[in-house]
């Protein structure tokens, strides 16, 4: 016997499956990539940049920055927790693997000052600059 609801909720389920496949990959510099993106916020505080980054999950020692080429890099991985025998999963959405985001610094900074602090799932770079960098108000006689 055929049971539309049924049928609705497998057609629902494969839907499902199919974003979380599609949700794996994102489109980045042409390449399609299994690295996830991730918020950040980059702002101008006039003597230094201030980068802030969401990344809820993951321990601090699991993340990676460096300075690159004129650009922050920030890597993170979360690795998958060992699996307890007898455990039946209905759902499993939590995600594991490597977030990576190349952030193109606007102005030159002093990479021996670079300060970053993480709480809560954000991460926070304050990156000042340097001193050819920051820009000086000329008074005008």
């Amino acid at each position: 016997m055929f049971d539309l609801f049924e049928e609705m909720r497998r057609m629902q389920e494969r839907m499902n499956r199919l974003f979380e496949e599609f949700d794996r990959f994102r489109l980045g510099s042409g390449v399609l990539t299994t690295e996830r993106a991730f918020a950040v916020d980059v702002i101008d505080e006039g003597d230094a940049i201030r980068v802030i980054a969401d990344l809820p999950g993951f321990k601090k020692e699991d993340i990676n920055l460096y300075i690159e080429d004129g650009s922050l890099v920030i890597r993170a991985e979360r690795r998958e927790e060992v699996e307890e025998k007898g455990r039946d999963y209905i759902r499993q959405e939590r995600s594991y693997g490597e977030v990576y985001r190349k952030i193109a610094l606007p102005t030159e900074v002093d990479v021996e000052r670079v300060k970053a602090s993480y709480n809560n799932g954000v991460l926070e770079v304050t990156l000042p600059k340097t001193e050819k960098a920051v820009k000086k108000t000329i008074k005008i006689d």
